[in-house]
């Protein structure tokens, strides 16, 4: 078996002096899909920085594998959209030429590889037509697509995604869920993926990350399923 992605050895997750999970320990493998499952207010969030690099662990052992050339994992990160008011003046190009930032400087202009890869995205997005729409315009399925494909414009070994389907209808529930899908079967990437409709996240995912207890249980759905 190839080494995770990701090992966590009793790590303690949280903000700075606000410890929230602790004593987790845990792997993430490529090519593998996780549900991070919890009731509201138990650390999902904070999980999924931490597995992305945005949040460092108060106390134990994180190790990230490299990618060629020792570079750091890169991950792509899909927020709840209720936290990217920031982005409401700019047009749906605008917002995804953003995942090329680690790249290529806001200023400087997209290179051809970049500009390749945003092209990829907004068509395994399936928004391709949306490119001069402001985000603000957006319907929610909309707005959730173009974040996507903002985060598979960096490249991303994974992708980290925080409550995707929150206020959707059933329609764009399973229109997202149908997208998903394909773009799992598309690339093989590796997914972590927070958020309350159990049954739909289930349909997609092949291992549970359950926190219970103010730690996290890795189990596989089947065994979710039986005994959640």
């Amino acid at each position: 078996m190839p080494p995770p992605l990701i090992s966590l050895n009793n790590v303690t997750i949280g903000y700075p002096g606000v410890p929230i999970l602790e004593k987790v320990s845990l792997e993430i493998f490529s090519g593998d899909s996780y549900a991070v499952l919890g009731p509201n207010g138990s650390g999902k969030t904070a999980l999924l920085k931490t597995l992305a690099g945005i949040l460092s662990p108060i106390d134990g052992r994180l190790h990230r594998q490299t990618s060629e050339g020792n570079h750091t994992l890169r991950v792509g990160y899909v927020p709840q959209r209720a936290s990217l008011n920031g982005l409401l003046p700019l047009t749906v190009g605008e917002v995804i030429r953003m995942g090329t930032y680690g790249n290529v400087k806001p200023w400087q202009r997209v290179g051809k590889e970049d500009q390749e890869r945003i092209e990829w995205a907004k068509q395994e997005v399936e928004i391709e037509d949306l490119e001069q729409n402001r985000f603000s315009e957006l319907s929610g399925g909309q707005q959730q697509r173009t974040l996507i494909a903002r985060a598979l414009a960096s490249a991303p070994a994974m992708l980290v995604l925080d409550e995707p389907l929150a206020s959707l209808d059933k329609k764009t529930v399973q229109t997202m869920l149908r997208l998903l899908i394909k773009l799992k079967s598309d690339t093989g990437i590796t997914l972590l993926w927070a958020d309350h409709l159990i049954p739909e996240i289930l349909q997609v995912v092949q291992d549970v990350l359950e926190i219970e207890d103010r730690t996290v249980l890795t189990q596989s759905v089947e065994h979710y399923v039986r005994h959640g």
